[in-house]
């Protein structure tokens, strides 16, 4: 939890340029008021640090824009907001308390979805990995609902601009998330998972495969800036990709 204490402490959101180094100050709130005390002027962080805490705060900000993209929050998506937060990410109390802060300050702020996305990408288009694993997470919480309205694929499009993502990406994940809330999950979602046609070979299967592992094993993501907190939504990632190989390797024979 260094980021978080990097933030709790009171220096790391003074050395933010933008929006988000207000959201830090501002997510802290009364709630962790005595836990900033305490530690203020005592926090050092490290650029790693840094980049965690901004993935962490720009992936609730962002999210705070998309729950409100119909003009209103209602308490449903709130509800999909905490579970996520809990389920799909693990977030222990503290951490959790942050999210919901950044979600909640994020949303009301004057600045667009785009203000927030474009700051993202200025900080991460360099590691498009990372910005993919973004979209990933965006696509989720935009589909929390079972549907992917306009405004939301709007903002998600923004995003993809911001984050200079290839378009064959984009469609690769809209494919695969609002596939994935069909009734079954066929055969081709399982290719579109791995990003590779149906006629792949099987030496091209398992080259994918091998790609697709391997940007997302845990140990190698965390070492680029993402929050720990995201592991478990990178194992989730990575069992998605196993269970399409397999689906994949079983059909082929």
């Amino acid at each position: 939890m260094g980021w978080l204490s990097g933030v709790i402490g009171g220096g790391l959101g003074a050395m933010i340029a933008g929006p988000f180094g207000a959201i830090m100050g501002a997510a802290i709130g009364s709630s962790m008021g005595s836990s900033r005390n305490s530690t203020a002027g005592r926090i050092g962080t490290n650029q790693s640090q840094q980049r965690q805490a901004i993935f962490f705060t720009a992936a609730f900000s962002m999210v705070g824009k998309l729950a409100k993209a119909d003009g209103r929050v209602c308490p449903d998506e709130i509800a999909a907001i905490e579970k996520i937060a809990k389920e799909a990410l693990g977030l222990d109390n503290q951490t959790r308390a942050y999210a919901i802060n950044v979600f909640t300050e994020a949303k009301d702020r004057p600045e667009s979805f785009s203000d927030y996305a474009r700051q993202f990408g200025d900080v991460f288009r360099q590691d498009q990995q990372l910005c993919q694993f973004m979209m990933t997470f965006l696509f989720q919480v935009a589909m929390a609902d079972g549907e992917l309205h306009p405004q939301e694929e709007n903002m998600l499009l923004e995003a993809k601009s911001a984050f200079s993502l290839h378009e064959s990406v984009y469609q690769s994940l809209r494919s695969r998330y609002v596939g994935l809330h069909s009734s079954s999950v066929s055969l081709s979602k399982h290719y579109e998972n791995l990003g590779i046609s149906n006629n792949a070979t099987a030496p091209e299967i398992k080259k994918a495969y091998r790609q697709k592992a391997t940007e997302f094993h845990p140990d190698k993501i965390e070492g680029k800036g993402l929050p720990p907190e995201f592991i478990k939504f990178a194992n989730d990632r990575l069992a998605e990709i196993n269970e399409s190989y397999d689906a994949i390797m079983a059909a082929q024979k």
